[in-house]
């Protein structure tokens, strides 16, 4: 692959972590809804188990892809400095 193909990689990663991160940011509330319920003592209005695993599965993408990103940013490290040496 060459240096543009892992920067249009990378930035593909970093939007959907970005987005990623927005989602669970907007679904705070969620949990900050059924946390107040709870401590009311009435029925949580969302389901916490899934709540649990949508944000889960969420947070493990995005770690998979900064696990990615720092294996792109290599390469491309590499890249350059066999750049450098050809030069």
């Amino acid at each position: 692959m060459n240096r543009t193909e892992l920067e249009e990689q990378l930035n593909a990663l970093y939007t959907e972590n970005a987005n990623l991160e927005a989602r669970l940011s907007s679904g705070d509330y969620k949990v900050i809804k059924n946390s107040e319920a709870e401590r009311a003592g009435e029925e949580l209005p969302y389901n916490p188990q899934e709540l649990h695993s949508e944000r889960q599965a969420m947070r493990e993408t995005i770690n998979a892809n900064e696990a990615e990103i720092e294996r792109i940013k290599r390469e491309i490290e590499e890249l350059d400095e066999s750049n450098q040496v050809s030069e």
